[in-house]
């Protein structure tokens, strides 16, 4: 991974429509339904109304092989990736999901054609085991260097644009609507708006 032209891609809810798909898992799991809209803050038990224990649950049933592999592509993401890659740069996803999610993100990768250099997952929550060989600490990642990243998690793209010095693209979702951006995050609504970021 070259350092100076390597763009970090958040998967969930930058590349693919994850929190709607938990939404169907949780109405159909639950008999709870809670707009896509009214997903006004990261923390899913906040959110959704629901305890620690429920909100445990629904990460189990929304990470199941079948679900993942059906999450929906968010369009013209596969594009701008296709546009960034031709013009030299190296793309590296890097998502704060389960190690134990490794293969099949990287079977939903291939099935979409979406292109990619490096995948790096970050324990970006606080949610894996220390010693887990597959995923690298929040420290390891700031020791990496990007020329730009894209992120839907207000929390990971101000520790990146702060602590990293790395411009980021956030991506537009309910639950990062806050105001107060850090000078180095711009909000783009789709990806078709990120044309001239680079």
């Amino acid at each position: 991974m070259t350092a100076s032209n390597t763009i970090y891609i958040d998967m969930d809810d930058v590349l693919c429509e994850t929190a709607r798909a938990f939404m169907v898992v949780l109405e159909r799991e639950f008999g709870k339904h809670v707009a896509y809209e009214d997903l006004t803050t990261f923390d899913l038990g906040k959110a959704c109304g629901i305890t620690q224990d429920e909100v445990d649950r629904l990460f189990e049933l929304a990470h199941a092989e079948e679900v993942i592999l059906g999450l929906t592509a968010k369009i013209g993401g596969k594009d701008m990736l296709r546009q960034w890659a031709d013009r030299g740069y190296a793309l590296a996803i890097v998502t704060g999901r389960p190690p134990g999610l490794y293969d099949v993100s990287h079977e939903w990768l291939a099935r979409h054609q979406i292109p990619y250099d490096d995948f790096i997952i970050v324990d970006k929550f606080g949610r894996f085991r220390a010693d887990d060989p597959i995923a690298i600490s929040k420290d390891a990642l700031a020791a990496l260097d990007f020329c730009l990243a894209i992120e839907d998690s207000l929390e990971m793209a101000t520790y990146v644009a702060d602590r990293m010095a790395t411009p980021v693209a956030l991506m537009d979702c309910p639950w990062n609507r806050e105001d107060n951006l850090h000078p180095r995050i711009t909000r783009y609504s789709r990806w078709e708006d990120m044309e001239g970021v680079l």
